[in-house]
């Protein structure tokens, strides 16, 4: 290693050698003006000395004496000013080599590695560098330089005796020094060694502090820190006893030194052979050689210090890749990836030799083609991407694009024609622009702004204050989990791959994000060779060919109708999904309840008043329409909404005023809060992730917004589409009150008898909400309705289609704002065309309902002009909701028995 670095430091001063030559230059004028002082001190004296010989004043000496001590300084800053490029550049160039050779190292490397202990060892090295890069030339050269001049005029002038002192005491100290370095730089690899241990120790709790939080385990981690500090501190400790042990014989052999040459001049003074200024001179030059001889032992240790800590980041350097893993192999070409026809052939694979991970493992990925790997956790899944990225190496059988096995391409080539949206998008603490382009230096602003559309981001992105500008924050913590698969998706849509690879792309998103985020990867699959890793089955059911595995083999493999048919794992894994859905489902309706979000605004405020207090903060809430509500378990989002709000809180200064919005945005209802200050509050990935899982679990979200010109976090949450009082009368709810203006027929009025008011009633409710549909089943199934309930527009027109007009509901209850199978208005008009089709008389045709939640006029127009008979502002109130079914819809002859819920 010493002559590798030695051969590489000589390289850096041969490709700066210009400026190593000047800096060389000034260093060597500037000792020898360090030297110089002396004498001219020396003559200075010697002319005081005789004041009868002394015609005028030695201005000119003292002057020069002056000067040289002047030039000695500044000369010195000079060489150092040159010389600076040589270093800074070189240790640049260390710091770029040991980065790229971590990334350039493959997975085996980086699954070993310790993220603090690399960081650490980059940074002493770099350090090491630098300082053994400066001491080689301007302090062991300036050093030796020096101390050989002062000699040569010792030697010149004065007799052997004082050379003879100097050099006794050259030798002492070397061998003091050698010997005492030596024994401490055992103790110093210790040190380093649980430096860089104590470093991984930190930066791995940090990096894991969720998981530190949710085991209460703050006390475990300090305590397993404080044993490495232990042995620190031990370490330390023997370390400094060595240096001191190194310092004070240092010091004990110079004033030895001294001492000698001291009384041999004050003896030739005595005898007269030397003058006062020799005395000076002799007394001077001692000192002087002295000051580069503790520069040296100084240079001595610390050199060998910093052999220490380059032997670490040289081991990066000198680490080896697997070739054909980690390093192309010789004769490796480009890959041509013409249709991206993908072959895996009797794949084996484990991690370890021991623990073998896939075993003949055969599938082709045909051309255009979306093949889904389905199982169970450990079965290998993951396993596949890997060895298509060629992060790893099969242990035997191959894996091929277009006929060309992936061991005989190149790792850029191959990983330049492979697009994926990863299972958790880690983004960098950078601009949204920049991450979306990650992977396209090319793409101008224009190709990043077209990706993001592609992606249905562009909204979202326009809301923010510094637009596609916006930082993300570390690993993308500001942003939602859906607003980071879109990020991913837009990255992917910008590289445009031959090969895409959804590795679990949707599997931490809840439903409704996921279904959102699931038309997009269907989009950018369109056209290309893909391959789905999933759990979740729903979203791999339009796939042309599942492959299912257990314990890395492919145990099943057909279409999602085949799979079903063979009542194998593919049908009970089918199964059990299917019932956790309904399970999960059954719990949301059980734990969904109206929520007056005028009424929790103030919930909020009352949990906040300690903070408020503590730090002096006005908290105000500014409501401008009472009447909004959602469907949500109550104190699970007082608490989220808290966690945002005091995040806000902790970052304003004494006397801000915080404001907790609440306003209707669109179809949504909007939750914000917005501080007085320029900074986006600071909240942490555990509370992001919480506040976001809560509002997902009812079908909200967490998103960053531009708000009064500031970034501020804010709550988008599905409006109710109907919200009952406290304690609901059924008789009061149907509009018995014969004091209204609005009181039901007496036909229609409900009797003691008739707690139902909407017996007889067919409904159905078509709502991309989960949580709006389910809340108008149990609300109008309570009063006796019949509710059919549909997710899409398609998904209502296949259950009409299925069955007779006169099996037909009697009425819609449709929301406007659907998904892209088509709009409120669109159902409407499918309906009638099916029914003008069919010769249904006009006044048996369904009537129908719209609801929404825009409150313009505008929008109530349009609809009522559409055909709809009433539209309904979301949240609408219990009674009026009935008392439109009841005004609109006459008892349907038939009651049928298959609801398509």
């Amino acid at each position: 290693m010493n002559r590798e670095l030695m051969r590489d430091l000589w390289a850096a001063i041969w490709k700066f050698r210009f400026q190593t030559l000047t800096a060389t230059a000034l260093m060597v004028a500037a000792k020898l003006a360090g030297v110089s002082v002396p004498l001219v001190l020396r003559n200075v004296i010697d002319d005081l000395a005789h004041p009868a010989q002394l015609a005028l004043f030695p201005v000119f000496l003292v002057l020069a004496y002056a000067l040289l001590r002047f030039l000695s300084d500044a000369l010195s800053e000079a060489r150092d000013m040159v010389f600076s490029i040589v270093t800074q550049r070189t240790v640049a160039a260390f710091t770029s080599r040991t980065f790229a050779r971590l990334h350039a190292l493959g997975a085996r490397f980086h699954a070993k590695r310790e993220t603090g202990a690399i960081v650490r060892d980059v940074q002493k090295g770099s350090d090491g560098i630098a300082f053994l890069l400066g001491v080689a030339l301007f302090t062991i050269l300036p050093a030796l330089v020096e101390i050989g001049s002062i000699v040569l005029i010792m030697a010149s002038n004065y007799t052997m005796g004082f050379i003879a002192a100097i050099f006794a005491t050259f030798v002492s100290y070397a061998a003091w020094t050698n010997i005492f370095t030596r024994r401490r730089m055992l103790v110093q690899r210790e040190v380093n060694g649980l430096e860089s241990q104590s470093d991984s120790r930190i930066v791995d709790s940090l990096l894991n502090h969720d998981t530190v939080k949710y085991f209460a385990s703050e006390d475990t981690e300090t305590a397993r820190l404080n044993q490495v500090l232990e042995k620190w501190v031990d370490a330390r400790q023997r370390n400094q006893r060595a240096l001191t042990t190194l310092h004070i014989g240092q010091s004990a052999i110079i004033a030895a030194g001294i001492t000698a040459v001291m009384l041999l001049a004050v003896q030739h003074v005595a005898a007269g052979r030397m003058t006062v200024g020799d005395l000076v001179l002799v007394n001077a030059y001692i000192l002087q050689v002295c000051m580069p001889l503790n520069t040296l032992g100084f240079v001595f240790r610390e050199t060998n210090d910093a052999v220490v800590n380059v032997e670490r980041m040289f081991a990066i350097l000198r680490a080896e890749g697997k070739p054909g893993e980690d390093v192309d192999q010789a004769d490796a070409e480009p890959l041509r990836a013409a249709t991206g026809d993908i072959v895996f052939d009797h794949v084996h694979f484990g991690y370890e030799p021991t623990r073998p991970i896939l075993h003949d493992v055969s599938f082709r990925a045909y051309s255009g083609k979306t093949i889904a790997v389905v199982g169970g956790s450990g079965s290998g899944k993951s396993t596949l991407v890997k060895l298509l990225f060629r992060l790893y190496e099969p242990t035997s059988g191959s894996v091929s694009i277009d006929g060309q096995d992936l061991r005989d391409v190149t790792q850029r080539s191959l990983r330049q024609a492979i697009g994926i949206v990863p299972q958790d998008t880690i983004l960098f603490n950078d601009t949204i622009a920049y991450n979306i382009a990650y992977g396209t230096p090319s793409a101008t602003r224009a190709d990043v702004v077209r990706a993001a559309r592609a992606a249905q981001l562009d909204e979202f992105i326009e809301r923010l204050p510094d637009h596609y500008d916006t930082r993300v924050g570390e690993r993308g913590v500001r942003l939602s989990g859906g607003e980071r698969q879109r990020i991913a998706i837009a990255r992917a849509i910008l590289k445009d791959p031959r090969v895409i690879v959804f590795d679990e792309a949707t599997s931490a998103l809840d439903t409704r994000s996921e279904r959102a985020i699931q038309n997009e990867l269907h989009r950018l699959a369109h056209g290309r060779t893909s391959i789905v890793i999933a759990h979740r089955l729903s979203t791999v059911v339009d796939a042309d060919w599942i492959l299912v595995m257990e314990h890395g083999r492919v145990v099943e493999q057909g279409t999602h109708d085949e799979l079903i048919g063979q009542g194998g794992v593919y049908t009970q894994m089918w199964t059990l999904q299917r019932q956790q859905g309904e399970l999960e489902h059954t719990q949301r309706k059980l734990s969904g309840e109206a929520v007056a979000l005028n009424e929790l605004t103030q919930g909020v405020a009352q949990v906040l008043q300690e903070q408020l207090a503590d730090r002096n903060v006005d908290l105000h809430t500014v409501v401008t329409d009472p009447d909004l509500g959602t469907t949500a378990n109550r104190a699970d989002l007082r608490d989220a909404i808290a966690t945002l709000a005091r995040s806000e809180i902790m970052q304003a200064s004494p006397g801000d005023r915080v404001e907790l919005r609440l306003e209707r945005q669109d179809n949504k209802a909007l939750l914000s809060i917005v501080g007085s200050g320029n900074k986006l509050p600071r909240l942490s990935a555990k509370a992001a992730d919480d506040a976001q899982a809560t509002l997902a679990a009812f079908g909200g979200s967490l998103t960053l917004m531009q708000i009064d010109g500031r970034a501020a976090y804010a709550a988008v949450l599905p409006l109710r589409p109907v919200m009952e009082p406290p304690h609901v009368d059924i008789a009061t709810a149907a509009g018995t009150d014969t004091d209204s203006d609005n009181a039901a027929s007496p036909a229609t009025a409900p009797t003691a008898a008739n707690r139902e008011p909407l017996l007889g009633c067919s409904l159905l409710i078509v709502d991309d909400e989960e949580e709006s549909r389910d809340a108008l089943e149990l609300l109008l199934g309570d009063f006796g309705a019949e509710v059919h309930l549909a997710a899409s527009a398609r998904e209502a027109l296949d259950f009409l289609d299925a069955r007779p007009h006169s099996r037909w509901p009697t009425t819609l209850l449709c929301d406007i704002m659907l998904d892209e199978d088509g709009d409120g208005y669109d159902v409407l008009r499918e309906i009638r065309e099916r029914e003008t089709a069919q010769g249904v008389a006009r006044e048996k045709r369904m009537q129908a309902i719209a609801m929404t939640g825009f409150a313009d006029a505008d929008h109530h127009e349009r609809a009522l002009v559409a055909g709809f008979k009433a539209s309904l502002t979301k949240p609408a109130p219990l009674e009026r909701m009935i008392e439109e079914i009841l005004r609109t819809t006459p008892p349907s002859p038939y009651l049928s028995d298959d609801p398509i819920s």
